[in-house]
């Protein structure tokens, strides 16, 4: 039976965290274990863990200060075992239908390569009631994914060749640790598997940390102040982290868009590279008019 660790970054999630690791524990056909670690939670969410460790020798936890979502996953990624066949990350709201991961592992033992499997989201309201289903939606390319994220961490599960390649390196600059392990898996040509079908329940809710309906006012302002008012480009710190971190391992395409990501700020050509690029687009219009204006302003 394949060994699964899932990782799980707690913060005050006190009121739907118990059912969410009852049905991680309830997982059929593999041997879970469930490594946690609490982001400085101000609630009752420790002793709700510390009530189920009891029951559950399959459960570990640590507590730590608040670093966020995606610096709290990449420390439970660096203090994950060694010793598993796959990983999983987790969210604190949802619920995993009983065969989540084990679809996940049938496709993944399709490829030999470092691989990474994420799927569509099964949208419910706080209550688990239905709402939609949500499809992956990007252009499913190393190009693509550095344009826009499309990766939702908590239907991501990978084996443990990918694993190894994302502890060997632990970022300084990072957004979120999602999109993070899809840019890497990319980079140095790994596979990555897009399901279709749907085996978690997305709970949204008004504590969600970011939602699946994060439109509207407030995206608008997160995207401005991290391309203006910060004044950093993001994806070429991106760029300049995956080329510390893998150059070795990187595919030749991946290095020529790596490069000219590194250079384009100071480098018209690799400004206009970026520009005339036919494979640097995304399937939206807007998207593409909003990565162009970037691109001029230096703002990527």
């Amino acid at each position: 039976m394949n060994k699964v660790q899932v990782l799980l970054s707690t913060y005050n999630g006190e009121k739907y965290l118990q059912e969410q690791i009852e049905s991680i524990l309830k997982q059929e056909d593999v041997e879970i274990s469930l490594l946690i670690r609490d982001d400085g939670s101000c609630d009752n969410t420790i002793e709700i863990i510390e009530n189920l460790k009891k029951k559950n020798f399959n459960i570990a936890y640590y507590s730590g200060n608040n670093l966020g979502p995606a610096k709290s996953f990449m420390d439970l990624v660096n203090k994950s075992g060694n010793n598993f066949d796959y990983y999983a990350f987790s969210d604190q709201d949802d619920v995993w239908k009983p065969k989540k991961i084990i679809s996940a592992i049938t496709k993944l033992k399709q490829t030999n390569k470092p691989s990474l499997y994420m799927s569509a989201l099964e949208i419910v309201d706080e209550n688990l009631n239905f709402i939609e289903t949500k499809q992956v939606d990007g252009n499913f390319s190393f190009e693509g994914e550095m344009i826009k994220n499309f990766a939702t961490g908590c239907t991501q599960v990978f084996n443990k060749d990918l694993m190894k390649i994302i502890k060997s390196y632990m970022p300084n600059y990072i957004i979120m640790h999602d999109s993070w392990i899809t840019r890497v898996c990319y980079a140095i040509g790994g596979d990555v598997i897009i399901d279709s079908n749907s085996n978690i329940l997305y709970r949204q809710h008004q504590g969600n940390v970011l939602g699946y309906q994060d439109e509207g006012f407030q995206k608008l302002k997160r995207q401005f102040k991290i391309a203006f008012l910060n004044k950093v480009c993001m994806r070429v710190n991106i760029a300049k982290e995956l080329k510390n971190g893998y150059e070795n391992l990187l595919t030749s395409n991946a290095r020529e868009v790596i490069d000219n990501l590194i250079s384009y700020p100071h480098d018209k050509k690799a400004k206009k590279w970026l520009l005339k690029n036919k494979n640097f687009r995304t399937k939206d219009p807007k998207i593409n008019r909003k990565m162009k204006l970037s691109i001029y302003l230096n703002r990527f």
